[in-house]
């Protein structure tokens, strides 16, 4: 299925990552951390409809989007891009990359690297997630600074 998040090379998209984990466990996850951090998750009304709905995922079994899921989520008259869908998204992970280490819930980004690599499938071939947003220019632009140094899991010039 397509998805904004395919540039990342994930081993599957979010939404059937979702379909596997289950919506209602998805909710819950954004529940539990809406209560902790309740700016920095925000709760959904229209998923709470659809994990009411009992709908196990958003995609039928041939991979096309399931007209109920989109009756549930419609509505919107301004629908974001895929590239919006992203950069959001990767504008999210800075931050709380940089809250993590901020708050010594982590020593190194390379701690946050090394997590993503073998415990969330990011790819290897990115080098881990901080380099990867140093080299997109999205540590900066988010948190004002590199995660590394230059130089440090940097692509060849």
């Amino acid at each position: 299925p397509p998805t904004s998040a395919a540039p990342l090379g994930l081993p599957m998209p979010p939404f059937v990552l979702m379909g596997l984990v289950g919506p209602a466990v998805a909710l819950h996850v954004n529940e539990t951390l809406h209560g902790a951090f309740p700016d920095r998750f925000p709760l959904s009304d229209k998923f709470g409809k659809f994990v009411a709905s009992g709908k196990k995922g958003v995609y039928q079994p041939d991979f096309s989007i399931d007209p109920e899921a989109v009756e549930i989520f419609g509505g919107g008259t301004s629908p974001s891009t895929e590239e919006q869908v992203l950069e959001r998204a990767l504008n999210a992970l800075a931050q709380e990359i940089r809250l993590m280490l901020d708050e010594g819930v982590v020593a190194a980004p390379q701690d946050i690297d090394l997590c993503m690599l073998l415990g969330a499938g990011w790819p290897f071939h990115l080098g881990g997630i901080t380099p990867y947003l140093d080299r997109a220019g999205v540590s900066e632009r988010v948190n004002g600074t590199r995660f590394l140094e230059p130089g440090v899991a940097s692509l060849p010039a």
